[in-house]
């Protein structure tokens, strides 16, 4: 990080700590009806999320002069209208989360055009930068749905995981992130609300031929990608095994996977690389025909569990049960959870605990440092993965 960037983190930090210290609550006068929900998260739970959206809008109804403003980054905004039901009752606006702890000018901007804004504020999911926006805003209610664990861990970030709120939802260690989203719900006053699988908005093919296998060989952080020599193998399997044509997805900044599966598998003619090319809605198109969908924790993943198709993820125990193995209140019919592929550890939630991967871990910690993956990731082998595809594809 560069000196002016540290400057910057520091003036905010100090800024925003600050702010929360400051009782100056808006009056009566100001949009007491007006809701607004933090959301600096990113693709894959934004997926998870969409049952939440209409919740909402039952909660806080327009009729009863309730206004909803989301706050996302702009890409998820983005991602979200191409792939997603969003209720027309909730104003969906634009921050760079990113930038709003980088840019000491623009987290002010930012702090300043919310301010007097609402009294109601909700951060259905803590980061950082999400405690960092609450703890500046001066709404009275400012409620969180945190981690099970209190983060000790950086200092910068236990000290804002604790000043953040006025109220708090805790959940369980063991809770995925749909049954959290559903204990959010439960506290804002639906006892009713059950945890469901999302569901993706329906497009067309866009892929020619019927059968096919979609492969995501990246994933948000380096710790949790399986390593790519691996995938390769798996493909050589999948070709030989299924006769099944294998498509690669992925962001503009996994293409240094493409070349490395390129260079390795035995039929790359039978490889389509998707990578860094295709619109949000053409990347939710080609999951969604597809026959199976493999990879790790990763958007991709969470757009073939909300398209109902057969999938397999490789996940770490770094945060367990948050977002793989998926666990549902119920299911309905056609649904089906995705297997996950996840190897037990005694440092198992060590991001739960210690905030970042390999927490506890010094020889995994030095694998994440070296960008390399998580050694709950390197613990799955190809056999593993092999074993699985057999069992969903229900050939011996």
């Amino acid at each position: 990080m560069n000196i002016q960037k540290q400057i910057n983190r520091i003036c905010i930090a100090f800024d925003a700590f600050m702010r929360s210290k400051n009782k100056n609550y808006p009056n009566g006068k100001i949009a007491s009806k007006t809701i607004l929900i933090v959301f600096q998260q990113i693709f894959g739970d934004a997926i998870v999320i969409e049952n939440s959206l209409v919740e909402y809008t039952k909660l806080f109804p327009k009729a009863q002069g309730y206004k909803i403003i989301f706050l996302a980054n702009p890409s998820v905004i983005d991602f979200m209208k191409a792939t997603i039901f969003i209720p027309p009752d909730i104003l969906m606006e634009a921050v760079d989360f990113k930038k709003f702890l980088d840019d000491f000018i623009y987290y002010k901007q930012i702090v300043k055009k919310y301010l007097n804004v609402s009294n109601i504020l909700i951060v259905p999911g803590t980061s950082l930068s999400a405690e960092i926006f609450s703890s500046a805003n001066n709404a009275r209610r400012k409620i969180g749905l945190i981690r099970s664990i209190d983060v000790n861990k950086p200092f910068v970030m236990a000290i804002f995981s604790r000043i953040a709120y006025t109220e708090i939802v805790r959940p369980q260690k063991e809770d995925m992130m749909l049954q959290r989203h559903r204990l959010l719900i439960h506290y804002l006053g639906n006892k009713k609300y059950k945890a469901k699988l999302p569901k993706l908005l329906v497009k067309e093919s866009v892929i020619p031929e019927s059968h096919y296998c979609v492969l995501c060989p990246g994933a948000s952080k380096m710790e949790k990608c399986w390593p790519t020599g691996r995938y390769a193998a798996i493909i050589d399997f999948i070709v030989d095994k299924y006769d099944m044509d294998v498509h690669l997805c992925g962001g503009s900044d996994e293409l240094k996977f493409e070349k490395i599966i390129f260079s390795l598998v035995t039929h790359p003619k039978r490889v389509i690389s998707h990578i860094g090319k295709t619109t949000f809605s053409e990347w939710s198109a080609i999951v969604q025909h597809a026959d199976l969908v493999l990879g790790n924790d990763s958007a991709t993943m969470h757009l073939a569990v909300a398209s109902r198709r057969n999938a397999i993820c490789i996940a770490g125990v770094y945060d367990k049960y948050q977002f793989f193995p998926y666990k549902v209140d119920t299911l309905e019919k056609n649904d089906k959870l995705p297997i996950t592929i996840i190897k037990e550890m005694p440092c198992q939630w060590c991001r739960t605990i210690g905030y970042y991967a390999g927490f506890g871990n010094t020889e995994c910690k030095n694998r994440i440092h070296a960008n390399k993956c998580a050694a709950c990731i390197d613990a799955i082998t190809v056999n593993d993965v092999k074993e699985k595809i057999r069992q969903l594809m229900n050939i011996g």
